[in-house]
């Protein structure tokens, strides 16, 4: 039986304009009528998360900023993960000079350098402002503690940044694409899979009572957790390599995940 759903954000759940349809919401209500849990699992942060729950009036347990923090539905925080701050400054100085919009986020928020046209471009993809902090070199040696590194701009440019870092630093570092402009840098072995299975043990949960859907890269390692993984049809062919369906929709996954499990015998639906 499911017991949890688990759904990315962006690409996911939200549309193109942040907002979640009225059939994905309809869906969701049908699941919390039946008592089932939700998680939202985000490269966001988790105060963006909460105006989501909102949206969907669904109190939902959150794994955030790629599994950096984990919070269980009424808020508590599980889990917290942050790079060392010599880390993190060494990684800002080998991408520094990069040309692309560089997001340094804490967890409460996400700092960049400067806001010119092509980070107001970012900005307006996210539910919280960025905040301008000139001197982040320093800050990283102090006191701002980076749990997670986001870089937009064009492919090759993003390519080239993941050559350096990994010449640079090995296994120190997981760097993935999390959207098609945009590249992601995380400690090590800290991803939304590695803290999804810290929330499972607190909750009790097996793997098998879950199914996750996704979009990207960074959903993967959710999807070899659950043999019930989706991929959007809309996810990088890798992405939908990696899981076991493919649909159009979080609500068609949830469609099919019952239909399996014999929870709505009545319901049931095939996926492609």
């Amino acid at each position: 039986m499911i017991k949890m759903i688990v759904s990315d954000l962006d690409g996911t759940l939200l549309d193109h304009s942040k907002k979640v349809s009225r059939r994905e919401i309809d869906a969701l209500k049908r699941i919390q009528a039946a008592g089932i849990e939700l998680c939202l699992a985000s490269g966001r942060m988790h105060v963006e998360m909460q105006q989501v729950m909102q949206e969907i009036d669904f109190e939902a347990h959150s794994v955030s900023q790629n599994g950096a923090f984990v919070h269980v539905k009424d808020g508590t925080r599980l889990f917290t993960h942050f790079f060392s701050p010599e880390l993190a400054y060494e990684v800002y100085q080998v991408v520094k000079e990069f040309d692309m919009v560089k997001l340094i986020c804490t967890g409460d928020a996400n700092y960049t350098v400067t806001m010119d046209s092509a980070t107001a471009e970012i900005q307006a993809r996210m539910f919280q402002p960025f905040i301008v902090k000139e001197d982040v070199g320093a800050a990283l040696q102090s006191d701002m503690r980076s749990c997670k590194f986001s870089f937009f701009g064009k492919v090759e440019v993003l390519m080239q940044v993941k050559e350096a870092l990994q010449q640079k630093f090995g296994e120190q570092l997981d760097i993935y694409m999390a959207d098609h402009d945009c590249l992601d840098v995380m400690p090590q072995n800290v991803s939304k899979g590695s803290s999804l299975l810290v929330l499972l043990e607190h909750l009790g949960l097996r793997p098998e009572e879950v199914a996750c859907v996704g979009d990207s890269f960074n959903d993967v390692s959710m999807f070899g957790i659950t043999p019930n993984s989706y991929a959007m049809k809309t996810a990088h062919r890798d992405v939908q390599l990696a899981s076991a369906y493919q649909v159009h929709s979080v609500a068609e996954a949830i469609e099919h995940a019952f239909a399996a499990s014999k929870f709505f015998e009545s319901r049931g639906t095939q996926t492609s």
